[in-house]
């Protein structure tokens, strides 16, 4: 039987786009929880002997449910492995797409108990956005970082980048400016 080898979930504006994939070809079916009638809320039907699949979840159907405080979307997946039958070892996923103000990732997989499965939420960071600093020696943006004592008068440059590899969000450094030393 195939096992779950790796799920991830990247968070749009109104939608999270889903990669799974399984250990051997997959034939059961995979949908939102409750959902199995609705054509648009099967993600992946019956026999398609695969190992891999990739599938978009909207956050206005399929189940998918708001916080009332606009912090996360969620949808619970399930993947039954036979495509008649849910079955004990069938699998319930609640995907969560977060959205912080100080772009916190976290993951949690708290159990709760649907038709006798267990779900395990797995919680995904909704801004995608990266940040970092870096204390350059010399004329920046493209010299050497400090490593180690610098000389009192030398040159450096503070660069702070900002990465949004899927443009989804704007983003800019909004303030900067540099303090005398006492």
């Amino acid at each position: 039987m195939p096992n779950i080898v790796s799920l991830e979930v990247m968070c749009g504006k109104d939608h999270m786009d889903v990669h799974l994939s399984f250990s051997q070809p997959f034939e059961g079916i995979v949908s939102s929880k409750g959902q199995h009638s609705d054509p648009r809320c099967v993600y992946v039907p019956p026999s398609t002997g695969k190992t891999f699949f990739s599938f978009r979840i909207a956050y206005a159907r399929c189940g998918t449910k708001p916080d009332l405080n606009g912090q996360f979307y969620e949808n619970t997946v399930v993947v039954q492995y036979d495509k008649d039958l849910l079955e004990v070892w069938d699998e319930a996923k609640r995907l969560r797409c977060e959205w912080f103000n100080d772009y916190e990732k976290t993951a949690s997989k708290p159990p709760m108990v649907i038709a006798d499965l267990d779900v395990i939420q797995l919680d995904f960071r909704g801004d995608n956005v990266d940040c970092w600093m870096e204390i350059q020696q010399g004329k920046g943006p493209w010299a050497s970082p400090v490593s180690g004592i610098v000389p009192l008068g030398s040159t450096l440059t503070l660069v702070v980048a900002i990465n949004d590899y899927r443009g989804n969000n704007s983003s800019q450094v909004n303030v900067f400016f540099k303090l005398p030393v006492a």
